[in-house]
């Protein structure tokens, strides 16, 4: 019985000081820039997982480096009617996301539709409008938009 003893404290103290039981997850801070002529999007920013951007697997070009994150998407924007919608899921759990979504060209916003538990501000300023989302403890936090010529 002793030496099962100290094995059950072992996995005891592994199980309460382990990421999920401790709330950790991964921190998402990035910048969108979506082209005046969409359907190339440019994120660029800070993750600690990428495995939660599925949009990722189809990106032109990433270039990842310690969380570093420099991408050329094309699987963001689409066509949408007579204008353009962006999509931007992320899979899994954030103690902290933070995404800035830029968008140039004259546009204006037709619709904001955000996972419950981020915050938005819209903004637009010189031909840009710009939507910052940020939110804490979430879980398949997701973004989308709708946009169109002003």
């Amino acid at each position: 019985m002793a030496s099962l003893k100290p094995a059950w404290v072992t996995m005891s103290l592994l199980l309460l000081f382990s990421p999920a039981a401790l709330g950790q997850g991964g921190q998402l801070f990035l910048n969108v820039y979506v082209d005046g002529t969409p359907g190339k999007a440019l994120v660029v920013g800070n993750v600690d997982d990428i495995s939660g951007l599925a949009f990722l697997n189809t990106s032109d070009k990433i270039y990842e480096d310690n969380g570093q994150l420099y991408a050329v998407c094309d699987s963001l924007v689409e066509k949408d009617g007579n204008g353009w919608s962006l999509s931007f899921p992320a899979g899994g759990y954030y103690d902290e996301y933070h995404a800035v979504f830029f968008v140039s060209g004259g546009f204006a916003f037709q619709e904001i539709n955000c996972t419950k538990g981020l915050e938005i501000l819209s903004s637009a300023h010189n031909d840009s409008i710009v939507l910052d989302v940020q939110g804490f403890g979430l879980t398949d936090p997701a973004v989308h938009f709708s946009y169109a010529a002003s």
